[in-house]
């Protein structure tokens, strides 16, 4: 008897578990767009999100893997109270995610990147 009682709560536990997960998946969701700074509509800018958006140039096939070119630029004035202080590449594919980060000062000048990747797992 005890053990059956053991086994029914055990289910119960698994499936508030589940339950509880999913609207979690939601709210995930809502901060990484949040972390990332990432615009609600990217057809509708503001002049803000417009000066802060990075323009990625990737070529559309890449034959090998290992050596990806990648450029990213973001246009926008690097003046000492406000400007882009880092550039970071993430590939969430592989299993090391940050792929690059480079940091900016206002004598920079501009914030621009180009380097190769590895876009291949591994």
């Amino acid at each position: 008897m005890c053990e059956l009682l053991r086994r029914s709560l055990l289910k119960k536990v698994a499936l508030g578990g589940m339950v509880v997960a999913v609207p979690s998946l939601s709210i995930f969701d809502q901060v990484q767009a949040a972390a990332f700074n990432k615009p609600v509509d990217i057809n509708n800018l503001s002049d803000i999100e417009k000066i802060h958006l990075p323009k990625v140039t990737l070529p559309p096939v890449v034959e090998d893997g290992n050596q990806a070119p990648i450029i990213v630029e973001v246009d926008h004035p690097m003046e000492d109270d406000h400007y882009i202080k880092s550039i970071q590449i993430l590939n969430f594919n592989d299993p090391v995610v940050i792929k690059g980060q480079c940091f900016f000062t206002p004598k920079s000048g501009e914030a621009f990147i180009s380097t190769q990747i590895r876009l291949a797992g591994g």
